[in-house]
């Protein structure tokens, strides 16, 4: 079905969200409490969410759904999902899913997204949340009034060398004060994706590399300065002529005082894509 039918309205009885993993009160993350996914969007990219929840031993995806039945069937049968849905507005309808994984088109992102919320179910939006911060804070503010789990699909945030670097720059202060972080990602596009035919390229569903590419050294700026926000960004890049989308960039985020963050995204460089935080006493790579 298509993801701009009618949203489905649903009274808000739900029960809070259960608390962060990170949380202190949860001792065991892999006692996680029992969750109930619905995939939304059958694609590469949500297949690889599919094969990670496995190994959480409390979750279960019990229902998938597609644009195309066809699709959301060949889907279930390859991860042996229960239940499919050529119909977004089915999945959610099921009475059995507790959370959605929405991993569609970025385009469709606000419309499927919103449509989640209004369902009452939990959402884990893939990123990028959305092409636009108008939409973003939209659906954000959306989560908090209906008491809705809602969150950005950010892996990196949860990789565990990540996770022990905040660690050791955050809680250890092994740098001292971080004063910038320096974060580049880039892959060459021609190795897998068709000219100009391929979403890489397609400007009105959200191609080009800063939709594609940025939030992962974006990222790497929150995870360090602690959801800081900057009060200055500037941006060079360049435009392809024929689709119109980002093909590169670089940008410099300043924060407060004299913190800064230039993350680049220029495909050219030749250094490994690993974020660098220097600090007042050392640098962490």
């Amino acid at each position: 079905q298509n993801p701009k039918s009618s949203t489905v309205i649903v009274p808000m009885m739900v029960s809070p969200p259960p608390p962060p993993l990170d949380d202190p009160s949860v001792s065991n993350p892999l006692d996680c409490p029992p969750l109930r996914w619905g995939i939304i969007g059958c694609g590469r990219v949500s297949h690889d969410f599919t094969q990670a929840l496995k190994h959480v031993p409390t979750a279960s995806v019990v229902a998938c759904a597609a644009r195309s039945e066809d699709s959301a069937k060949a889907f279930a049968q390859k991860h042996k999902i229960q239940r499919y849905y050529g119909s977004y507005d089915d999945l959610l309808a099921d009475e059995a899913v507790d959370i959605v994984y929405v991993g569609n088109m970025h385009s469709f992102r606000r419309s499927v997204g919103e449509k989640c919320l209004m369902a009452n179910k939990h959402t884990l939006l893939e990123k990028p949340f959305t092409c636009s911060l108008e939409d973003a804070r939209y659906l954000v503010d959306l989560a908090r009034e209906r008491n809705l789990f809602f969150m950005e699909g950010m892996w990196t945030r949860f990789f565990p060398a990540v996770e022990q670097a905040r660690r050791l720059v955050l809680q250890e202060k092994k740098l001292g004060e971080v004063v910038s972080v320096f974060s580049d990602f880039n892959f060459n596009a021609a190795d897998t994706d068709e000219y100009p035919t391929s979403i890489l390229y397609n400007k009105s569903l959200g191609g080009g590399a800063s939709l594609f590419v940025a939030p992962y050294p974006a990222a790497a700026a929150s995870l360090f300065f602690e959801g800081r926000t900057p009060d200055s960004i500037k941006v060079v890049g360049q435009l392809d002529e024929l689709s119109g989308v980002d093909l590169q960039g670089a940008a410099v985020l300043s924060f407060p005082a004299t913190d800064k963050l230039p993350p680049a995204l220029d495909k050219s460089q030749s250094d490994e894509n690993t974020p660098k935080l220097p600090g007042y006493v050392g640098r962490f790579a």
